[in-house]
């Protein structure tokens, strides 16, 4: 049986496992961070561990909001864990960023003391959008059942908003504005929706403390982007052959991580531009760039290679005319639609991307990618095609990935499997309606204007489209009756060819 992996076992590592670069026992936090999952240990954990080889007293203290599963899986071992990057040439990091782990229901006096310290200087979160606590119309949703218990009782928050609010009110009190409040969640403008959610709360509660955060408060907005794969009993007894040392949790992610940060601070910050870290004016260029770039190649990744029966990204990559047709539309109809910007290298973003997909290492379910397309496929490439619509650029690659979709919701309906999707009754009714018959079926699912809106009535738009249906229908029907793989392979050419 191993050793446990913590700081006096780390002599014990091997030479080929990075370790902290500063001094555990003496340097202090100036972090806190709310729900500190997979991604936060694998992400903005990382860049700090990174960074602290720098000097300063950047250490976390991590907040979980109500579970104490990671505060005791860590405990034995001083809160180190081990972090993989799975990719052709691996690494592995043993992190030692996060310094104390709490739980908000166990240990309330401690968190609210640390996000009020003096010494604390950045509070990270990453809670998902649900965590913000927000109405359809994007103010504070009073109605919801944390922030009403939060409004009668603020002293004693539930709510990641009000315990916030609770540590900017002790915090105003003690004169100590020099603290920046950043939201890491995968959502747009987080930095303003988190915002917008704490001072509403504080202005309910004290007019004048809304006000006061609001002046003296930044709440920067970012991107971030890694896979992170879930940690299973066979990584972990790899883990454990590598390090020579138990971990009760080590984590993993691809190689490739991306961290933006808008360049507004309210006191000093971790030389995370030292290690990778973007700092920015303008976040909202990148959050475009990888919505276009990133999330429009998945989404059509999703439904061409599912319809032709691959499983993983990997997969998908994998097969020539499926990868070219990817590249084609990278560099012919996503890349132009975003212009040009100083200091943000497109082609090289999009190559990056591609080379991402062919981590063999990192199993990535296309099936995970097509959830909710209703609700993803207007951001990730609507939005994509009325740009070049107006510039009167090519939308034809762009449209198969649209046309793959109707296929995928016909053959789903078909089959009487679940359409994982807001609108999956809507979807289902739509196909049994035309008894299946994808062409109708398309036509149907074009006309929804809650989704496509003015393109529902784009006569262009919608024949190129429908075009893109019967090429993939044929595709299909011969891909299934084909035995070599290379005139499979070759079928797909026509996805190259102009409509």
């Amino acid at each position: 049986m191993n050793k446990q992996l913590s700081i006096s076992t780390l002599p014990l590592l091997g030479s080929g496992v990075h370790t902290p670069q500063y001094d555990l026992a003496t340097t202090e936090c100036g972090i806190v961070h709310i729900g500190p999952g997979a991604f936060h240990r694998a992400h903005q954990a990382y860049y700090t561990e990174k960074a602290l080889a720098y000097g300063g007293d950047w250490r976390i203290h991590g907040v979980s909001m109500r579970s104490g599963t990671l505060k005791k899986a860590l405990a034995n071992q001083d809160n180190l864990y081990a972090l993989c990057v799975v990719d052709n040439e691996p690494e592995t990091h043993v992190i030692g960023a996060i310094k104390t782990l709490s739980t908000l229901a166990e240990d309330r006096d401690e968190v609210i003391a640390a996000l009020a310290s003096k010494k604390t200087k950045i509070v990270t979160l990453t809670v998902t959008e649900k965590g913000y606590c927000l109405n359809a119309q994007g103010h504070l949703d009073t109605e919801h059942a944390d922030i009403k218990a939060d409004l009668v009782d603020p002293d004693t928050p539930i709510s990641a908003v009000g315990l916030l609010v609770k540590a900017l009110k002790l915090r105003k009190q003690a004169g100590y504005a020099d603290i920046t409040i950043i939201s890491c969640d995968n959502v747009s403008d987080n930095g303003k929706k988190l915002q917008k959610a704490v001072t509403e709360f504080a202005t309910k509660t004290d007019e004048t403390l809304g006000q006061w955060i609001a002046e003296n408060i930044a709440f920067p907005c970012t991107m971030v982007d890694s896979i992170t794969p879930a940690t299973d009993d066979s990584f972990k007894a790899q883990v454990s052959t590598t390090l020579g040392l138990d971990d009760n949790w080590p984590i993993q992610r691809e190689a490739f991580t991306q961290w933006v940060i808008e360049d507004t601070f309210s006191g000093p910050r971790p030389q995370w531009d030292k290690v990778g870290v973007t700092f920015t004016r303008d976040v909202s260029f990148f959050e475009k760039a990888k919505l276009r770039i990133l999330n429009g190649t998945h989404s059509t990744l999703a439904y061409v290679g599912t319809l032709f029966g691959k499983e993983t990204v990997y997969q998908a990559i994998s097969t020539p005319a499926i990868k070219q047709l990817i590249a084609n539309l990278l560099s012919e109809e996503i890349v132009p639609s975003l212009g040009e910007s100083s200091g943000f290298d497109l082609n090289q973003y999009a190559q990056d991307i591609v080379k991402r997909y062919e981590n063999q290492h990192i199993r990535h379910l296309l099936s995970q990618i097509a959830w909710d397309g209703s609700q993803k496929i207007p951001f990730r490439l609507l939005d994509t095609i009325r740009d070049n619509i107006k510039a009167k650029r090519s939308i034809n690659l762009l449209c198969t990935g649209v046309a793959a979709w109707c296929l995928f919701v016909n053959n789903k309906a078909a089959r009487n499997e679940t359409i994982t999707d807001p609108l999956d009754t809507l979807l289902t009714d739509l196909a049994k309606s035309v008894e299946f018959e994808p062409q109708a079926l398309a036509k149907k699912l074009l006309a929804l204007d809650t989704m496509f809106a003015e393109l529902s009535v784009n006569e262009s738009f919608k024949r190129t489209v429908l075009d893109k249906v019967d090429k993939l229908l044929a595709i299909e029907k011969q891909f299934a009756r084909e035995q070599d793989t290379q005139e499979r392979v070759s079928l797909f050419d026509v996805l190259k060819g102009d409509a």
